[in-house]
Protein backbone atom coordinates (compact mmCIF):
# COMPACT_ATOMS: atom_id res chain seq x y z
CA UNK A 1 0.00 0.00 0.00
CA UNK A 2 1.05 3.86 -0.92
CA UNK A 3 3.13 4.95 2.26
CA UNK A 4 0.93 8.15 1.84
CA UNK A 5 -1.84 6.23 2.51
CA UNK A 6 -0.61 3.53 4.72
CA UNK A 7 -2.14 5.50 7.91
CA UNK A 8 -5.40 7.44 6.06
CA UNK A 9 -8.58 6.14 7.27
CA UNK A 10 -10.94 8.04 5.93
CA UNK A 11 -10.97 11.55 3.34
CA UNK A 12 -13.38 14.20 2.75
CA UNK A 13 -12.77 16.36 -0.41
CA UNK A 14 -14.98 18.84 -2.25
CA UNK A 15 -15.85 18.67 -5.37
CA UNK A 16 -14.28 22.38 -6.43
CA UNK A 17 -11.28 21.58 -4.00
CA UNK A 18 -8.00 23.58 -4.35
CA UNK A 19 -4.86 23.71 -2.02
CA UNK A 20 -4.58 27.28 -3.52
CA UNK A 21 -7.60 28.26 -1.91
CA UNK A 22 -7.31 27.22 1.29
CA UNK A 23 -7.10 29.80 4.46
CA UNK A 24 -6.17 27.88 7.39
CA UNK A 25 -6.25 24.36 8.81
CA UNK A 26 -8.00 23.17 12.03
CA UNK A 27 -6.13 20.18 13.59
CA UNK A 28 -7.46 17.94 16.01
CA UNK A 29 -5.08 15.19 17.84
CA UNK A 30 -6.08 12.76 19.62
CA UNK A 31 -4.11 9.25 21.11
CA UNK A 32 -5.07 7.82 18.33
CA UNK A 33 -6.84 10.17 15.87
CA UNK A 34 -5.08 12.93 14.12
CA UNK A 35 -8.12 15.10 11.49
CA UNK A 36 -6.76 17.39 9.48
CA UNK A 37 -9.53 20.20 8.16
CA UNK A 38 -8.92 22.77 5.40
CA UNK A 39 -11.00 26.04 5.21
CA UNK A 40 -12.00 28.48 1.99
CA UNK A 41 -10.56 31.44 1.98
CA UNK A 42 -14.17 32.78 1.41
CA UNK A 43 -16.64 31.87 3.25
CA UNK A 44 -14.61 29.94 5.79
CA UNK A 45 -16.21 26.63 4.25
CA UNK A 46 -14.67 23.32 5.16
CA UNK A 47 -13.25 21.90 1.33
CA UNK A 48 -11.50 19.03 2.77
CA UNK A 49 -10.77 16.63 5.78
CA UNK A 50 -8.37 13.85 6.46
CA UNK A 51 -8.52 11.45 9.01
CA UNK A 52 -5.56 9.15 10.34
CA UNK A 53 -5.27 6.08 12.12
CA UNK A 54 -2.50 6.33 14.74
CA UNK A 55 -1.00 4.04 16.44
CA UNK A 56 2.48 4.95 17.68
CA UNK A 57 4.74 8.14 17.53
CA UNK A 58 5.69 7.48 13.88
CA UNK A 59 2.21 7.51 12.26
CA UNK A 60 2.16 10.49 13.53
CA UNK A 61 5.46 11.75 11.93
CA UNK A 62 4.19 10.22 8.71
CA UNK A 63 1.04 11.47 8.56
CA UNK A 64 2.37 14.69 9.31
CA UNK A 65 4.75 14.49 6.05
CA UNK A 66 2.83 13.38 3.95
CA UNK A 67 -0.15 15.12 4.64
CA UNK A 68 -1.38 17.33 1.20
CA UNK A 69 -3.77 19.78 3.97
CA UNK A 70 -0.29 20.21 6.11
CA UNK A 71 1.46 20.56 3.28
CA UNK A 72 -0.45 22.74 0.70
CA UNK A 73 1.02 26.38 0.78
CA UNK A 74 -0.47 27.21 4.03
CA UNK A 75 1.15 28.49 7.28
CA UNK A 76 -1.96 29.39 9.32
CA UNK A 77 -3.83 27.16 11.41
CA UNK A 78 -5.18 25.98 15.13
CA UNK A 79 -4.35 22.66 16.70
CA UNK A 80 -6.67 20.90 19.34
CA UNK A 81 -4.79 18.57 21.22
CA UNK A 82 -6.99 15.57 23.38
CA UNK A 83 -5.39 14.65 26.18
CA UNK A 84 -5.81 14.15 29.90
CA UNK A 85 -3.37 16.98 31.02
CA UNK A 86 -5.69 20.28 31.06
CA UNK A 87 -7.82 22.09 33.56
CA UNK A 88 -10.06 25.46 34.16
CA UNK A 89 -9.57 28.96 35.14
CA UNK A 90 -12.07 30.82 35.88
CA UNK A 91 -11.41 34.26 34.14
CA UNK A 92 -11.58 37.16 37.08
CA UNK A 93 -8.56 35.51 38.90
CA UNK A 94 -6.72 34.27 35.58
CA UNK A 95 -2.78 35.31 35.20
CA UNK A 96 -1.07 34.09 32.37
CA UNK A 97 2.22 34.13 34.25
CA UNK A 98 0.66 31.77 36.66
CA UNK A 99 -0.41 28.90 33.64
CA UNK A 100 2.44 26.38 34.68
CA UNK A 101 1.20 26.79 38.69
CA UNK A 102 -2.57 26.36 37.85
CA UNK A 103 -2.06 23.40 35.73
CA UNK A 104 0.44 21.83 38.10
CA UNK A 105 -2.64 21.22 40.32
CA UNK A 106 -4.00 18.41 37.60
CA UNK A 107 -1.44 17.19 35.86
CA UNK A 108 2.44 16.80 35.80
CA UNK A 109 4.20 19.65 33.84
CA UNK A 110 7.86 19.46 32.66
CA UNK A 111 9.16 22.73 31.65
CA UNK A 112 11.65 20.79 29.28
CA UNK A 113 9.39 18.83 27.01
CA UNK A 114 5.75 21.05 27.53
CA UNK A 115 4.35 24.37 26.26
CA UNK A 116 1.66 25.47 28.32
CA UNK A 117 -1.18 26.41 26.61
CA UNK A 118 -3.95 28.71 27.44
CA UNK A 119 -7.65 29.52 25.57
CA UNK A 120 -10.45 31.46 26.61
CA UNK A 121 -14.09 30.74 25.62
CA UNK A 122 -17.46 31.88 26.64
CA UNK A 123 -16.03 35.71 26.81
CA UNK A 124 -13.04 34.75 28.44
CA UNK A 125 -15.10 33.89 31.66
CA UNK A 126 -13.44 30.51 31.56
CA UNK A 127 -9.87 29.48 30.45
CA UNK A 128 -8.65 26.00 29.82
CA UNK A 129 -5.18 25.26 30.48
CA UNK A 130 -3.24 22.26 28.52
CA UNK A 131 0.42 20.90 27.27
CA UNK A 132 1.59 20.51 24.19
CA UNK A 133 4.53 18.42 23.44
CA UNK A 134 7.42 20.79 22.18
CA UNK A 135 8.81 17.77 20.05
CA UNK A 136 5.22 17.83 18.21
CA UNK A 137 5.66 21.54 17.86
CA UNK A 138 8.93 21.37 16.19
CA UNK A 139 7.63 18.67 13.92
CA UNK A 140 4.65 21.21 12.48
CA UNK A 141 6.54 24.01 13.38
CA UNK A 142 8.76 23.45 9.75
CA UNK A 143 4.89 23.11 7.66
CA UNK A 144 2.22 25.55 10.01
CA UNK A 145 4.96 28.02 11.51
CA UNK A 146 1.76 30.55 12.82
CA UNK A 147 0.11 27.51 14.15
CA UNK A 148 -2.26 28.16 17.14
CA UNK A 149 -2.68 26.12 20.02
CA UNK A 150 -5.24 24.96 22.20
CA UNK A 151 -6.45 21.88 24.43
CA UNK A 152 -9.74 20.08 22.70
CA UNK A 153 -11.23 20.50 26.06
CA UNK A 154 -11.86 23.87 25.06
CA UNK A 155 -13.34 23.00 21.80
CA UNK A 156 -16.10 20.69 23.42
CA UNK A 157 -17.03 23.01 26.55
CA UNK A 158 -17.54 25.67 23.87
CA UNK A 159 -19.88 23.07 22.19
CA UNK A 160 -21.36 22.49 25.86
CA UNK A 161 -21.94 26.02 26.67
CA UNK A 162 -23.42 26.63 23.69
CA UNK A 163 -26.35 24.49 24.30
CA UNK A 164 -27.13 25.98 27.98
CA UNK A 165 -30.82 27.72 27.39
CA UNK A 166 -33.98 25.74 29.24
CA UNK A 167 -31.77 23.43 31.00
CA UNK A 168 -33.15 20.77 33.58
CA UNK A 169 -32.32 21.08 36.88
CA UNK A 170 -29.89 17.94 36.51
CA UNK A 171 -28.30 17.31 33.30
CA UNK A 172 -25.57 16.05 32.00
CA UNK A 173 -23.48 16.67 28.31
CA UNK A 174 -21.54 14.29 27.00
CA UNK A 175 -19.25 14.02 23.81
CA UNK A 176 -17.66 10.36 23.22
CA UNK A 177 -14.50 10.20 20.83
CA UNK A 178 -11.99 7.42 19.96
CA UNK A 179 -11.91 5.80 23.01
CA UNK A 180 -12.79 8.62 25.48
CA UNK A 181 -15.60 10.88 26.41
CA UNK A 182 -15.96 14.24 28.03
CA UNK A 183 -18.63 14.61 30.47
CA UNK A 184 -20.39 18.24 31.61
CA UNK A 185 -22.56 18.74 34.46
CA UNK A 186 -24.99 21.00 35.15
CA UNK A 187 -26.80 21.92 38.11
CA UNK A 188 -29.64 24.22 37.92
CA UNK A 189 -27.88 25.42 34.74
CA UNK A 190 -24.56 25.83 36.42
CA UNK A 191 -21.70 23.93 35.39
CA UNK A 192 -20.68 21.82 38.37
CA UNK A 193 -18.25 19.06 36.52
CA UNK A 194 -16.09 19.16 33.62
CA UNK A 195 -13.42 16.09 33.21
CA UNK A 196 -12.30 13.84 30.34
CA UNK A 197 -12.16 10.42 31.01
CA UNK A 198 -10.37 7.34 29.06
CA UNK A 199 -13.12 4.72 27.80
CA UNK A 200 -11.84 1.17 26.37
CA UNK A 201 -15.17 -0.80 27.15
CA UNK A 202 -18.64 -0.29 28.15
CA UNK A 203 -18.37 -0.92 31.72
CA UNK A 204 -15.48 2.28 31.88
CA UNK A 205 -18.12 4.15 30.12
CA UNK A 206 -20.80 3.65 32.85
CA UNK A 207 -18.68 3.92 35.75
CA UNK A 208 -17.22 7.37 34.77
CA UNK A 209 -20.90 8.58 34.00
CA UNK A 210 -22.45 6.82 37.84
CA UNK A 211 -19.79 9.14 39.37
CA UNK A 212 -20.27 11.95 37.68
CA UNK A 213 -24.35 11.56 38.37
CA UNK A 214 -23.15 10.38 42.60
CA UNK A 215 -20.75 13.37 42.88
CA UNK A 216 -23.45 15.77 41.70
CA UNK A 217 -26.60 13.82 43.93
CA UNK A 218 -28.17 13.55 40.76
CA UNK A 219 -31.17 10.84 39.75
CA UNK A 220 -30.52 8.36 37.44
CA UNK A 221 -33.77 8.31 36.61
CA UNK A 222 -34.20 11.56 36.00
CA UNK A 223 -30.99 13.42 35.24
CA UNK A 224 -31.37 14.15 31.56
CA UNK A 225 -28.36 12.71 29.47
CA UNK A 226 -27.31 14.39 25.92
CA UNK A 227 -24.76 11.93 24.09
CA UNK A 228 -23.00 13.27 21.35
CA UNK A 229 -20.39 11.77 18.96
CA UNK A 230 -20.53 8.13 17.99
CA UNK A 231 -20.89 5.24 20.75
CA UNK A 232 -19.28 2.69 19.20
CA UNK A 233 -16.43 4.78 19.57
CA UNK A 234 -16.51 4.13 23.53
CA UNK A 235 -18.15 0.47 23.19
CA UNK A 236 -21.64 1.21 23.81
CA UNK A 237 -25.43 1.98 22.13
CA UNK A 238 -28.07 4.07 22.74
CA UNK A 239 -29.80 0.29 22.77
CA UNK A 240 -27.77 -0.19 25.96
CA UNK A 241 -27.52 2.94 28.05
CA UNK A 242 -31.63 2.53 27.84
CA UNK A 243 -30.77 -0.54 30.45
CA UNK A 244 -29.63 2.35 33.17
CA UNK A 245 -30.75 5.54 32.34
CA UNK A 246 -34.34 6.66 31.24
CA UNK A 247 -34.00 10.41 30.29
CA UNK A 248 -31.27 9.91 27.82
CA UNK A 249 -31.05 11.51 24.28
CA UNK A 250 -29.04 11.44 21.13
CA UNK A 251 -29.74 14.73 19.69
CA UNK A 252 -28.12 15.94 16.17
CA UNK A 253 -25.24 18.78 17.21
CA UNK A 254 -25.81 22.16 16.43
CA UNK A 255 -24.40 23.26 13.04
CA UNK A 256 -21.72 26.35 13.39
CA UNK A 257 -20.26 25.23 10.07
CA UNK A 258 -20.74 24.88 6.22
CA UNK A 259 -19.39 22.86 3.32
CA UNK A 260 -18.25 23.08 0.14
CA UNK A 261 -20.44 20.57 -1.73
CA UNK A 262 -18.82 17.10 -1.69
CA UNK A 263 -16.82 17.46 1.39
CA UNK A 264 -20.17 17.04 3.69
CA UNK A 265 -20.28 13.65 4.15
CA UNK A 266 -17.36 14.24 6.75
CA UNK A 267 -20.62 14.75 9.47
CA UNK A 268 -21.19 10.97 8.99
CA UNK A 269 -18.55 10.54 11.30
CA UNK A 270 -20.08 12.09 14.33
CA UNK A 271 -17.25 14.03 15.18
CA UNK A 272 -17.51 16.99 17.34
CA UNK A 273 -14.71 19.23 14.86
CA UNK A 274 -17.40 18.25 11.59
CA UNK A 275 -20.34 20.33 12.89
CA UNK A 276 -18.93 23.23 15.41
CA UNK A 277 -15.55 25.36 14.75
CA UNK A 278 -14.46 27.61 17.07
CA UNK A 279 -12.72 30.69 15.99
Amino acid sequence: MDKDTHHTQRKFISDKFDSENISSLSLFLYESLLVVISHTKYGNAISAANLYTLSGQNDLEQSIASDELINAPNTTGKLFLHHQGFTLVPGMVFNPAHSSLYLSFATEVDPEKDEVTYTGIQNNSIQVLGTSSKTLLQQLDTKLPELELAHGAAHVLDFFLSHTKDLLDQELFIHAAPNSIYIAGFKAGELMVFNRFIVHEEPAFLRYVFIVLKQLDFDQAHCRINLYGNLEWVHTSLENLRNYFKNIHQPIPAQKVSYQKGAENFKNTQLLEAFWHQH
